[in-house]
């Protein structure tokens, strides 16, 4: 029973170790290192190296006869591989973000260098004076024939003088007084109509601001379209002026009678009053009873007369000479601002254009630069891939010189493997090619293109002057003054 035991112990140790080293194995495969698996000392704990070589001598193994390699020099050498592999693969990777990276610098490059000089501040300028100094042309030729207008209507009526007219807040303003006008009579009349009416001074509001709109509208109207002609230089004008007056002081005392008038049909109760008041007007318009009557009188008056001068002044007193030159001031205006605007868009691309001009040494300079460290770490890569394929042929060496040194020490039978004498070669492993010969060409031709426009960059400056100053003068030419 004791040696069953034995046995059984005996298989179970061997099945144990042999779960031991598939682990191991299994292990290395499934989380490889990847640069740094070239450290000898780190490559030979990873793989067990010693303990393997001397549990392999201890099996009489490898066979004095084999010429394959065991198991885990195979392993070691498949590593070794599959590293150098990734490096390679690495720096392909590396390379070609570099190249892509110095092509995308050589564009950046040529892109700068073709907007830097006047030509393409020109360009610009021409765009602008294309899309825009056509319409500029058109403003000034209607300023132009709105001031011919204006002074040819000067000439024909004999002015000498500048047009009055207030600016339109002052017109709000006088339209505003109007309405103050009309409200303002309507209140003061509204207790005179009040005294005879059953609504009482609400109904003496209506009557009177009625009344009140009709007197000072009349009375601004007839001044702002027919009284003015009395300033006119033409007798033909005057005579419609002074016919606009008769009509407006017949209108005005028509309206303060009636207002009378109906104020005292109102108070007397006469069941139509309008009608009395009218007929009053016609028999006996001068006979008002009241002494408020004659009040209401003389405000009316008042109010229409105030009405009237609003009416006049609310332009150039000169019939059409306010509207003609508004219009002529109209026109200037949208002149000047289109002119201003295109005058400052030229300002701004010049000033834009000389700024690029100082910024340009100092991005192509930071290009170049940038090339420059781009190919020192194309050099770097290089040498770092050449160094680690060395690192890979010098740990591959040492790793399986560790292996058949501790197997060959630790058998028992004496006899050395014939192919512990020889190496595997590694396959070799064929670096990319890149021509830094061409990217030095590319850095030397912009080392000279910057050393020329920095003794060129006065000229540079003086062409965007230029260029300026030439467009400046073609829109000036369109100006009408």
């Amino acid at each position: 029973m004791a040696q069953i035991n034995q046995k059984v112990r005996e298989k179970s140790g061997y099945v144990h170790r042999f779960f031991n080293w598939l682990s191991s194995l299994l292990s290395f495969n499934s989380s490889p290192r990847l640069l740094n698996s070239f450290d000898v000392e780190e490559l030979i704990a990873h793989f067990n190296i010693t303990k393997e070589a001397k549990r392999l001598a201890n099996l009489g193994l490898p066979a004095y006869h084999t010429k394959e390699l065991t198991s885990i020099e195979d392993d070691i050498f498949k590593h070794i591989q599959a590293c150098r592999d990734r490096v390679h693969d690495e720096f392909t990777a590396c390379l070609e973000s570099l190249e892509t990276q110095f092509t995308d610098l050589e564009r950046a490059y040529l892109h700068i260098k073709a907007e830097t000089l006047s030509s393409e501040f020109d360009r610009k300028a021409r765009q602008i004076m294309d899309t825009q100094g056509a319409w500029l042309k058109k403003l000034a030729q209607d300023a132009l024939s709105k001031i011919a207008e204006l002074n040819q209507f000067k000439t024909d009526n004999k002015i000498n003088r500048l047009a009055n007219f207030p600016d339109q807040s002052r017109v709000t303003y006088q339209y505003a007084l109007l309405v103050f006008l009309i409200a303002l009579e309507g209140i003061v009349n509204a207790g005179f109509f009040a005294q005879g009416l059953n609504s009482g001074i609400l109904g003496g509001f209506t009557y009177a601001a009625l009344l009140a709109s009709i007197n000072v509208m009349g009375s601004f109207f007839l001044g702002k379209f027919l009284i003015r002609w009395v300033f006119h230089s033409k007798v033909s004008g005057k005579l419609l002026g002074l016919l606009g007056l008769l009509i407006w002081v017949a209108f005005v005392i028509f309206m303060s009678l009636a207002i009378s008038h109906l104020r005292e049909s109102i108070i007397q109760g006469l069941p139509n009053p309008s009608e009395a008041a009218l007929t009053a007007i016609q028999n006996k318009a001068f006979e008002v009873k009241d002494l408020i009557s004659w009040f209401l009188m003389l405000i009316t008056c008042g109010f229409g007369l105030g009405a009237v001068i609003d009416g006049i002044f609310i332009d150039d007193r000169y019939p059409g000479y306010g509207k003609i030159s508004r219009r002529t001031e109209l026109s200037k205006d949208i002149f000047e601002s289109e002119f201003e605007d295109i005058q400052l868009e030229l300002e701004e691309l010049k000033q834009e254009n000389l700024l690029f001009i100082e910024n340009h040494l100092s991005k192509v300079r930071e290009l170049m630069f940038s090339m420059q460290k781009n190919i020192e770490e194309k050099k770097r890569l290089s040498q770092k891939l050449e160094k680690t394929l060395n690192e890979s042929e010098i740990a591959l060496y040492a790793l399986l010189r560790k292996f058949r040194y501790d197997n060959e020490v630790s058998r028992t039978d004496g006899l050395k493997p014939a192919y512990f004498s020889t190496m595997p070669a590694l396959p070799p492993v064929s670096a990319p090619k890149f021509d830094l010969h061409k990217d030095n060409h590319t850095v030397v031709t912009i080392q000279d293109y910057l050393k020329f426009s920095e003794s060129n960059i006065a000229n540079l400056r003086q062409e965007v002057y230029t260029v300026f100053d030439t467009y400046i003068t073609q829109i000036n030419h369109l100006k009408y003054y």
